[in-house]
């Protein structure tokens, strides 16, 4: 690639996005960065941006809508965008990943596509029974994931 990626991940509780972040900022040799530590990089930076973080009551980490949400308005400008997430329950991806989608279309990015994985759920209750997907991602998680990032190369 003639210009870098960048994967903004806000991973909290049990590291599940950052390790699936790592493994695609591995491929497209990108770097990771924290919503919290940066500013919109400008468009000349990066050819492809990820967006992830875990699932928090059905959406992505409040930093990162927070980062979406003071971006100037045509921000995008057409580059191409993906978005990914782990969670407890990640068969309702396309729900998740809708609002954030929508609002990074309207600020002018093209988003391109999506991955989820599942990843370990302590939310309430599932605290005090260890948890929902406790060994996740996985070795199989993240080799999708680098699979994911691998055709995102592709224009």
């Amino acid at each position: 690639m003639d210009k870098k990626a960048i994967i903004l991940c806000k991973s909290v509780h049990h590291q599940n996005t950052k390790q699936v972040a790592d493994a695609m900022a591995d491929v497209l040799h990108a770097e990771v960065i924290d919503p919290d530590e940066t500013l919109c990089p400008t468009a000349g930076d990066y050819s492809l941006l990820g967006i992830g973080s875990g699932i928090y009551y059905a959406r992505f980490h409040r930093a990162v809508r927070d980062w979406v949400r003071r971006l100037p308005a045509n921000a995008g400008n057409g580059h191409r965008i993906f978005l990914f997430s782990t969670s407890g329950l990640p068969f309702l991806t396309a729900l998740y990943h809708a609002p954030l989608r929508c609002k990074l279309q309207a600020k002018g990015f093209q988003v391109t596509a999506d991955f989820s994985c599942r990843g370990r759920d302590s939310f309430a209750f599932l605290r005090w029974m260890g948890g929902l997907n406790r060994k996740h991602p996985n070795a199989k998680d993240l080799d999708r994931a680098k699979n994911f990032a691998h055709a995102q190369l592709s224009p």
